[in-house]
C-alpha cells in the first residue's frame, strides 16, 4: 500500500483517464449531447474480441477531476452480459446490453461519488485494516498461499495494489452506506397498521386444502391378457396397482403408509403429505378433485395424461385475511426497506448537486 497522508490516503498515482481528459477538453468534446449513449450503443453491438482487438475506450463519464472509461463500465458489467449473451440474440440482445452498461455507468458515478465524499469528510481506513482483510482472504481461500493467491490475480488481469485498491473502496462505500442510510430508522405500530390496512389485498389467503398425494406414473407399452371372455386385451399395469390401492382405502388402510410404499410422486418418503395448497398449485383435474372433496375423504382414481392420482384430503380452508400479528415483521421489514432506499437515493441526490457530473 501507499504511504499514509494526514487524511488517511495514500497519495494516489495519477487516474488513467487524466491525460485522456486534457485531450477530449482540448478538442471540445465536453459538451456533445448524446455520445455517451451512441457509443454504448456501438460497444453492445461490436463482439468482444473485435473490443478488445481495436483498444476501444474513450471517456465514459467525469465525476468532478475523476475520469470513468468504457473499459471500466465494460468490466462493471461484464458478469450480468455473458447471462444476457445466453439468453437473448439481435437486437434485443444490443438493448439489453446497452442498458446494463447505462446501469454499470449510474453505479460507479454513485460509487465515486460516496468515495470522494469519504475523502472530503477526512476519514480515515488505516492501511493496516486492510492488509489483515487481505491476509485473512488468503487464509481463509487459498489455504495461505499468497502465491496461489498472487497467480489468480495475475490469471484475471489484475495486479495486487489494484485488489487492494478495489476492496479499499467497498470498504468505503458499504461504511458510508451504512453511515448515511441506515442509522436511527424507526418503525412505528401505527406505521405497520397503516401499511396493513392500506395494502389488505396483500394480506388475503386464497382457499387451501391440506392433501395427500399419490401418483403412479402410466406404462409407455400396454401389457397383454386375457379377460374374463377368453379374448386378448390391454392393460396398464399402474392402473391395476392404483385400482387395487383405492380397494384398500376403502377398507381402512392408512393412506400414508401407502404412499410411502407405491407412490412416484412427491414427497413419497413424507407418505404423500403435500401440506396446505392452494387451487393454482395444482393441475387441474387435481384442484377441481380435492377442492370438491370434505375432510377425511378419499378420491377415487383420477386418470390423467400422465398417470393415476389418489388423493386424501386432511382439511380445507376457506379464504381469508391474515391477523396482522402473523405479517407485522415483513410489514416492518417492507417499511425499513422502503424509508433506506428513500434516504440513500436523497443523500446520493445531495452528493449529485454538489458535483460536477458529465456523461458522454
Amino acid at each position: 500500500m501507499q504511504r499514509t497522508h494526514r487524511n488517511g490516503f495514500g497519495a494516489p498515482p495519477p487516474p488513467p483517464g487524466r491525460s485522456l481528459l486534457r485531450a477530449w477538453k482540448r478538442a471540445g468534446r465536453l459538451g456533445r449531447p448524446g455520445l455517451f449513449v451512441g457509443l454504448l450503443f456501438f460497444l453492445a453491438s461490436v463482439p468482444d474480441r473485435l473490443i478488445g482487438q481495436a483498444g476501444v475506450d474513450g471517456v465514459a463519464a467525469i465525476v468532478n477531476d475523476k475520469v470513468i472509461t468504457f473499459s471500466e463500465v465494460k468490466k462493471q458489467v461484464e458478469p450480468n452480459e455473458a447471462v444476457l449473451r445466453e439468453t437473448y440474440q439481435g437486437p434485443e440482445l444490443v438493448d439489453r446490453v446497452k442498458e446494463a452498461r447505462l446501469n454499470a455507468l449510474r453505479a460507479l458515478i454513485e460509487r465515486e461519488l460516496i468515495i470522494q465524499d469519504f475523502k472530503k469528510k477526512g476519514y480515515q481506513i488505516p492501511d493496516t485494516f486492510i492488509e489483515t482483510r487481505v491476509r485473512d482472504m488468503i487464509r481463509s481461500q487459498f489455504d495461505g498461499d499468497r502465491i496461489a493467491f498472487i497467480r489468480t490475480l495475475q490469471a484475471s488481469g489484475m495486479t495486487e495494489e489494484r485488489y487492494k485498491q478495489n476492496l479499499l473502496d467497498q470498504i468505503i462505500v458499504q461504511a458510508m452506506r451504512m453511515k448515511n442510510v441506515s442509522d436511527s430508522i424507526v418503525i412505528s405500530p401505527y406505521q405497520v397498521e397503516q401499511y396493513y390496512h392500506d395494502h389488505i389485498a396483500l394480506f388475503v389467503e386464497p382457499p387451501s386444502v391440506k392433501l395427500r398425494l399419490i401418483f403412479l406414473q402410466k406404462s409407455a407399452f400396454k401389457e397383454h391378457r386375457l379377460g374374463p371372455d377368453g379374448k386378448e386385451e390391454e392393460y396398464d399395469q399402474p392402473l391395476e396397482t392404483a385400482k387395487d390401492l383405492e380397494t384398500k382405502l376403502r377398507f381402512g388402510a392408512n393412506f400414508g403408509d401407502l404412499a410411502r410404499s407405491y407412490s412416484e410422486g412427491p414427497r413419497k418418503q413424507e407418505g404423500g403429505d403435500l401440506g396446505w395448497v392452494t387451487r393454482d398449485t395444482l393441475r387441474p383435474e387435481i384442484a377441481d378433485a380435492a377442492f370438491g372433496m370434505f375432510p377425511g375423504q378419499t378420491s377415487d382414481v383420477i386418470a390423467t395424461t400422465d398417470g393415476y392420482y389418489l388423493l386424501h384430503l386432511e382439511d380445507k380452508r376457506r379464504e381469508r385475511v391474515k391477523a396482522i400479528s402473523s405479517v407485522r415483521n415483513p410489514i416492518e421489514s417492507a417499511l425499513l426497506q422502503e424509508k433506506r432506499q428513500k434516504r440513500q437515493q436523497e443523500w446520493l441526490d445531495s452528493l449529485r448537486v454538489k458535483a460536477f457530473i458529465k456523461m458522454f
